[in-house]
This record gives C-alpha cells, structure tokens and sequence, in this order.
C-alpha cells in the first residue's frame, strides 16, 4: 500500500507553478486537488485512468523535475488554441524531463487515449506500464484488475453512469477509487455561460473564446452530489469519503487566469535566450507564489455564498453478502 506522500501543500504548490508557470490558474486548481484528496491511498495493483502527461499525478507523488523544465515544451498547433484545438497533443523526442527526487510511490497503470500524451508520462517513472484506450469504451481489462484506482476524466466522457459502471467493474472488492467530479454549480461559474449563453447579449460573444468549449462539452456533466451518489449506489460503490473544493472565487480566478495571451507566452518564452528565460522564470514563479499559495490555503472561505464547484469523492466497490 502507498499512503498520502509526505510532501508537504506548499512543496506540491511549488512544483506546480514551477510546471505551469505560463498557466498558473492551472497550477492552482490542481493544488486544490491535491488537497482535497489527501486521504486517498493507492494500493497495488493501481490504475490512473485518465493520466494525460502523468504530471499531477507524479506531482502529487512527491516527484520532481529540474527547474527548466515545463509543461509547455512540446505544444502544436499554438494559432489553434482559440479553435479548441489539445495544444498539449504533441510529443518532442529532444525533450527530455530530468527528475530530480522521484515520486515515492509508482502507479501500476496508465491509461489514456493519447498516445502522445502517454509517451509524456513515460519519462516521468511513476508509471509501470501505459496503455492507449477509449474510456467512452468498455475498459480493456477484466473484472476485478485494481485495487485502487484514480480518475479525473469522468466528466469528459459521453455516459458518465456508464463509465462508473465500468470503473466499479474493474475495481477489485474493497477496492477504492478517487474521482474528482463537477457539482451542479460549475457552469454558473463561468463568464461565457452568465454572460453571454444565459442572456443571449451577442457583446458577450467574444467570451467563446475564452471558454473554448468547455462548458459546452465536458462541464454539461455536472450534478449535484444526490446525482452522482445515486449514479455511484447503481454502480455498486459505496462513498468512504467526500469533499467539496474549488470555490466560486477559484473557478472565476481560473476561468481567465493568464488563458487569454497563452499562446503568445508559449512564444515568447521560446525566443528568449535560456539563460534569460530562467531568470525570468524563477522570478515569474516566486511572484505568482505570493498571490496563489494564499488562494490555495482559503479555497474553503472563498465561495461567495456559493455551493463549490467541484466534488472529490473517495468511493469503495461493496463486498458482496
């Protein structure tokens, strides 16, 4: 078994802003993550489903990588990103992440249906094996392969019932599953959706870009914890744990962040000289610091009268009688 890793919030925090310096709402929601589920506990045989780069999961781990690197260095298709287009579906054999502490535990399987984005995940060394595969699908594994699971795609996918029923299918008895999903209030969040989708005012139009589909497309999944417990009780799990995170205030921050001019950080950073970038970056990252770890820290105090965004369920498959 591989308990919580012993790093400490602020570390994580450190090593994400490090890792989405360019994105740093990223950086702060994924924090957040990290927090809300410290309880959970992987147990071997393990399952990430849903890995992308493996970089929160190896973050979360303890792992970390040298200062230089980023989460940016194989992009494609930057004059897309407004066209939602997976700016971060690219794989650069010259890049190479160094790892300079490794995670303290290792997750026996990744999946994900990227393969660019596994290739990513290998040079992490958290993961012992990787496997390409469509989770809208039937899970390529038989009945009872994990005893631990983690997954922060659920809502992405077409049927999320089906989906959990295929997530508790593979769980072994007792065994446990960390899903983070949308609640109900989410889409209310968003300034593409009060703005401009709930009033019709085509001034707001403008905000698609900024949304780049999200909220058309994944977000339609939020429920209300009564609905996604109902969905969990059919599958036959049971709930060991439950925490509501990412406030309004949090979602609002991160729903512009640095989004916007992305794109054109990604370029300009790459045209600096590398010794420039790193100064700039050092001081870039000890500055955002300053202003992310206090949001971190009040994600609780900050929901402006507002249900959270976000539901971090830690769930278990009943044993049957």
């Amino acid at each position: 078994m591989s308990g919580p890793p012993s790093v400490s919030n602020d570390d994580a925090l450190a090593e994400l802003l490090n890792a989405y310096w360019l994105r740093p709402e990223t950086a702060l929601w994924r924090a957040i993550d990290i927090r809300a589920m410290r309880s959970f506990q992987f147990r071997s045989p393990s399952l990430d489903l849903g890995c992308g780069d493996g970089l929160f999961s190896f973050i979360r781990a303890g792992g970390r990588l040298d200062p230089a690197f980023d989460a940016f260095q194989a992009t494609t298709a930057l004059d897309q990103f407004f066209s939602n287009a997976d700016v971060y579906d690219a794989f650069d054999e010259s890049v190479h992440p160094q790892v300079t502490r490794r995670p303290e535990y290792r997750i026996d399987c990744a999946f994900d249906h990227k393969p660019n984005l596994l290739k990513k995940a290998a040079g992490l060394g958290l993961y012992q094996r990787l496997q390409t595969g469509d989770a809208n699908k039937k899970l390529p594994f038989a009945d009872a392969s994990f005893s631990s699971m983690f997954s922060n795609i659920v809502y992405w996918l077409d049927d999320p019932s089906a989906a959990i029923s295929e997530i508790a299918r593979v769980l072994t008895p007792s065994g446990t599953a960390c899903l983070m999903l949308p609640n109900s209030t989410l889409p209310e969040f968003s300034f593409y959706h009060q703005l401009f989708v709930r009033t019709g005012d085509r001034r707001w139009a403008f905000l698609d870009k900024l949304d780049r589909g999200r909220f058309s497309d994944n977000i339609r999944q939020a429920k209300s914890a009564g609905e996604w417990e109902a969905i969990f009780r059919k599958a036959g799990l049971s709930v060991e744990t439950h925490v509501r995170h990412l406030s309004k205030t949090v979602i609002q921050i991160w729903d512009v962040g640095l989004r916007p001019l992305f794109p054109e950080l990604v370029r300009m950073s790459r045209a600096m000289p590398k010794d420039d970038l790193q100064r700039l970056k050092r001081d870039w990252v000890s500055t955002l610091h300053e202003f992310v770890a206090p949001l971190t820290e009040m994600d609780g105090e900050l929901q402006q009268g507002e249900e959270p965004a976000f539901h971090c369920y830690i769930v278990m498959k009943k044993t049957r009688t």
